[in-house]
């Protein structure tokens, strides 16, 4: 008997496991990444979206972008593994914080990963050109592309994303 309750136990907390809906396979845990970018003294886009391990996306558009205001959309489970796959190879938990160049008149991109409830962020001013790794530039094109925030950043008169 008690074999039957071990094994009704063990059968109880796989299913319950099976449950998780808010973290990516593979994972180890939720997920949440952010992209944001800010602007300058031109016009460069302001906004942040967030993809979250189900690949839920949440942009939400401030100025010179063609959509202000929050909206919402859906990367594939397989970009938010690709993603996650990106953070690794590049070493995110081990970057710096910031990276930052001295200029000005640019726009900062910050990316930000949550992931088995630890939280990096990394400041890319002008980065690469102080250190930052080129794959983190990708990293950030990279959620662009997932989150598919073109058709919200784009302007029709836009001559700052071309």
């Amino acid at each position: 008997m008690r074999f039957v309750h071990t094994l009704f136990a063990a059968f109880g907390l796989l299913a319950l496991s099976a449950c998780e809906t808010t973290s990516a396979p593979g994972d180890g845990g939720k997920v949440l990444i952010t992209l944001e970018r800010t602007p300058c003294f031109g016009f460069c886009p302001d906004y942040t979206v967030s993809i979250d391990g189900e690949g839920n996306v949440t942009y939400v558009g401030r100025r010179f972008v063609g959509v202000t205001g929050e909206q919402h959309g859906r990367a594939s489970r397989a970009d938010v593994q690709a993603l996650l796959r990106a953070f690794d190879a590049v070493r995110f938990e081990s970057l710096r914080d910031e990276y930052r160049a001295h200029v000005t008149d640019l726009p900062s991109t910050i990316v930000t990963l949550t992931r088995n409830g630890h939280t990096k962020r990394v400041v890319d001013y002008a980065g690469v050109s102080v250190g930052m790794p080129q794959a983190m530039v990708a990293i950030e094109q990279q959620i662009d592309r997932a989150a598919n925030t073109a058709p919200w950043v784009r302007r029709n008169d836009d001559t700052s994303n071309k």
